[in-house]
């Protein structure tokens, strides 16, 4: 029995004596980390090191020669090291490093602040919090003149974040131009995937400007994929302003546009979205919609009075558009299509395009997917068909009713003019043929008669779009080489 209670006292003992050790093993991490620091350039007013709930708070960070480097307060708790790097002496308390892995609970910063004088922009961060957040360990060879990019583009192929939420971001470049956004939300990012994402109140300031040229109130996506523009950035020979490629996203949607620019030249805009949805692998639909594009110029806008005078001209007040696009990428059988694409104008007028391309190669999908537009015309690709339609509502007789008010001319007289003047016209370095003439004419009973013009294009065989500079040449007989047509349809 006295063994057992003299055992119990020992445990005791040592639990108590590791217990007061605790705050003195806490108090020398933290001296450690902050002479660490100091070494690195970086100044801390406080450190303070929990051992218990594996935190760390900083507060009052500099750091750089010139305290480009600010924090009003860094936390992270829930620390969780590798067990590899603790075999090797590393300690998160002693200081990350370009390539080392980490695991934190929770991460919140305040009144972050970070200058480059070499690029000669800033940043600046009200809040931000994260919760488990992920880091894999990383390539950290880099010898080139970009490395601080390079290194946050592996960063962010090598990070997951459950949540990340942050306000009050303000991006001010060389130019002074700012860009500035109220609250920013990502959930679920997984090495270069995003969830969701939600930004409140984005706005672009020009350099010495009173007022945000263009503001959005509210943007959402979901579903988007980065990890394309991640890895190129990442690669040792990228550069600055090298394309970066698409970023396909699944659903996305920007409304609540706004500004000083588009009050100045009464623009206004309900809203941009896209969605895109796989059928299969190979096979995904994709729509653009811009909603309540409207143009109404105020007399009180010096610049927008010469656009109100068109508009009165032509008996407008003001102008709503609408545009809606949709295409079809089928990589299994080498097509890609162009369903519809409409630009709508209610009462006015109505135009829309198809078209279909096939025998596409590999070269030119990875020239789409990695933005290379010059890259396509080497392919394989070829136009198959298009057909441009263009249903005339209004717009063709309040245009001449415009024209005539200037000429002092009857409308009657200035249509015939213009139908006159389309089937005269030879458009410079394309071969004039009795087809050409056809189409030209077609053109000009449009102008005439109004209703709806239907251009078709339908090369035998298909235009490959490596012989697209042909068209440009001196002497290209234009109507043969596209197969072109043209009706006209009351």
């Amino acid at each position: 029995m006295r063994k057992s209670v003299v055992a119990l006292g020992a445990v005791l003992a040592l639990i108590g004596i590791g217990a007061a050790a605790i705050p003195f093993a806490e108090d020398f991490a933290a001296s450690r980390l902050k002479a660490g620091l100091a070494q690195n350039g970086v100044q801390v007013e406080t450190v303070t090191v929990g051992l218990l709930d594996r935190s760390l708070a900083l507060r009052n960070v500099a750091g750089g020669p010139n305290g480009e480097l600010k924090v009003g307060e860094w936390q992270a708790s829930g620390l969780t090291w590798p067990l590899g790097e603790l075999l090797k002496g590393r300690l998160p308390f002693q200081g990350l490093n370009w390539g080392d892995p980490l695991h934190v609970a929770r991460l919140h910063l305040r009144d972050f602040q970070l200058v480059q004088p070499d690029a000669g922009n800033s940043w600046k961060i009200g809040e931000l919090t994260g919760t488990d957040i992920d880091l894999h360990r990383y390539e950290s060879a880099y010898e080139g003149p970009f490395r601080n990019e390079v290194m946050v583009a592996r960063l962010l192929g090598a990070l997951s974040v459950d949540r990340l939420e942050q306000s009050d971001i303000v991006y001010t470049s060389l130019e002074q131009m700012t860009q500035s956004v109220a609250r920013l939300t990502v959930t679920g990012y997984v090495q270069g995937l995003v969830d969701t994402l939600a930004m409140k109140d984005w706005q672009v300031k020009p350099a010495g400007a009173r007022m945000a040229g263009v503001t959005v109130a509210e943007t959402t996506a979901r579903g988007i994929d980065l990890r394309r523009p991640i890895a190129m950035v990442s690669s040792l020979d990228w550069e600055p302003g090298m394309p970066i490629g698409r970023v396909p996203v699944a659903e996305g949607r920007m409304s609540g546009f706004g500004g000083d620019l588009m009050t100045r030249y009464g623009l206004s805009l309900g809203s941009v979205s896209t969605d895109t949805k796989h059928d299969s692998g190979d096979v995904s639909r994709s729509r653009v919609r811009v909603e309540e594009f409207v143009l109404a110029p105020s007399l009180r806008s010096v610049e927008a009075l010469g656009m109100r005078m068109v508009l009165q001209s032509m008996n407008l007040k003001e102008v709503r558009l609408g545009f809606d696009c949709s295409t079809v990428e089928d990589r299994a059988r080498h097509a890609l299509t162009v369903e519809d694409c409409k630009l709508s104008g209610p009462d006015l007028m109505e135009i829309s395009l198809a078209a279909r391309i096939i025998d596409t190669d590999d070269e030119f999908w990875r020239s789409i997917d990695e933005g290379d537009v010059f890259g396509v015309l080497g392919t394989k690709a070829a136009l198959a068909s298009a057909r441009l339609v263009i249903a005339d509502k209004s717009l063709l007789q309040r245009s001449l009713q415009a024209k005539a008010r200037l000429s002092g001319q009857p409308v009657a007289a200035e249509r015939a003019a213009l139908a006159t003047e389309v089937r005269r016209y030879q458009p410079p370095g394309v071969l004039i043929t009795q087809d050409m003439s056809k189409v030209l004419d077609a053109v000009a009973r449009f102008v005439e008669q109004g209703g709806t013009l239907t251009v078709d294009a339908a090369p035998q065989p298909a235009l490959g779009l490596e012989k697209l500079d042909y068209l440009l040449k001196p002497g290209a007989d234009l109507v043969n080489a596209l197969g072109l047509t043209a009706t006209v349809s009351r």
